[in-house]
């Protein structure tokens, strides 16, 4: 099944946009902030940098969030296929 960076439904007509989510849970590993979007694991987690230059690049990735540090990250406006 493909997720978007929500864990909603990527695939069809299901898909949900433009609605705001707030946090399940947050902690910061070194220079980085972890956000979890659902209070389960699995799950999709946001990982959010800020460069030299103050800008913010946001990434989300789908797994445990005791892993979160070394997940692999992709943009938002991508999707993730996954196995529930």
């Amino acid at each position: 099944m493909k997720i978007d960076c929500y864990g909603d439904c990527a695939d069809g007509a299901e898909r949900m946009t433009g609605i705001a989510r707030e946090p399940n849970g947050t902690k910061r590993i070194g220079g980085a902030t972890y956000l979890r979007f659902a209070a389960r694991s699995p799950a999709p987690i946001h990982r959010l940098l800020v460069d030299a230059d103050g800008i913010v690049r946001r990434e989300w990735a789908w797994g445990m969030w005791a892993d979160a540090k070394s997940l692999a990250y992709v943009p938002l406006d991508e999707t993730l296929e996954v196995q529930e």
